[in-house]
């Protein structure tokens, strides 16, 4: 039995697998372009954030930064890593 085991695989493994291909027909769409991250950032249509936006991002981006120094932090407990993170 455990000499089956690898022959299956190699039989799997030599099996044809099917073509892809492109986007569907119906989506009408194509591939998405990739641009260069410079035309990225120069995209102007995108309206500007609110100030209640801008706040609770920036709290959310506060957030996770805390929660990344907790995460790279080593204790050996990982339990007390738990702690840290629930009560921040």
């Amino acid at each position: 039995m455990t000499r089956a085991l690898p022959l299956i695989l190699c039989l799997a493994a030599c099996a044809p697998w099917p073509d892809v291909g492109g986007p569907t027909r119906g989506s009408g769409t194509g591939w998405p372009k990739l641009l260069p991250m410079e035309q990225v950032t120069e995209i102007s249509d995108v309206p500007p954030a609110s100030d209640a936006e801008a706040r609770r991002l920036a709290a959310r981006a506060a957030s996770l930064r805390t929660r990344a120094a907790i995460l790279r932090s080593d204790p050996s407990d990982m339990e007390a890593l738990r702690e840290r993170l629930r009560n921040r």
